[in-house]
């Protein structure tokens, strides 16, 4: 039992920043999370390309060390520091990346794709941030604001809707004096209005 563990500490220690990078990754992104199968193709993928960075790196300051100033020894634990390092840094990278369609954005524009890297629906409201909507309910009620919060499904979650105001059926506002917010379910909205 004891050589078991001598054996696995070492292995799990490798896939650490890997497995961190992903965690990172679908904690903050606003992407599905695919299947743990997928997520651990993902984790290994991760593991071997920090594995790689931390390789590089090890060169490059051993020459400097060498040839400038040292910063101290090369140690199992300097190497662990620097992929938990790389881990965090790629895994943040690419949370701000998807959260800003920064690579299917660049895809786009080389016409390898027509996709973004968020769903349809949360890309449209995205696009459209800092614009007014009419919700039309399913009651037929319409309700006019601007969403604050919206539902990264479109088929649960809320919508927080600030400065609401009705609309009757004339098309006219009524105010809602007193009233700062809306929280409405997603499963009562029929359709989304964006407003210019």
């Amino acid at each position: 039992m004891e050589d078991l563990a001598t054996k696995i500490i070492p292995l799990v220690q490798t896939l650490v920043p890997g497995f961190l990078t992903t965690m990172i990754f679908y904690w903050l992104a606003d992407v599905k999370k695919p299947g743990q199968f997928e997520r651990t193709v993902q984790a290994l993928i991760s593991t071997g390309l920090i594995t790689m960075l931390v390789s590089g790196i090890k060169p490059v300051l051993f020459y400097i060390g060498e040839h400038h100033f040292q910063l101290g020894q090369w140690t199992v634990q300097v190497e662990g520091v620097w992929g938990i390092f790389l881990a965090t840094s790629l895994g943040l990278l690419l949370a701000f990346a998807s959260n800003h369609d920064y690579l299917y954005r660049f895809g786009r524009w080389l016409t390898l794709t027509s996709r973004s890297s968020y769903p349809e629906w949360i890309y449209a409201f995205r696009k459209r941030e800092g614009k007014s909507v009419v919700l039309t309910l399913l009651d037929g009620r319409r309700l006019f604001g601007y969403p604050a919060v919206w539902p990264t499904e479109p088929k649960d979650g809320h919508f927080l809707i600030t400065q609401p105001s009705w609309m009757n059926e004339e098309n006219e506002w009524v105010d809602t004096p007193g009233i700062e917010s809306y929280l409405i379910a997603n499963s009562d909205v029929y359709l989304v209005e964006f407003l210019e």
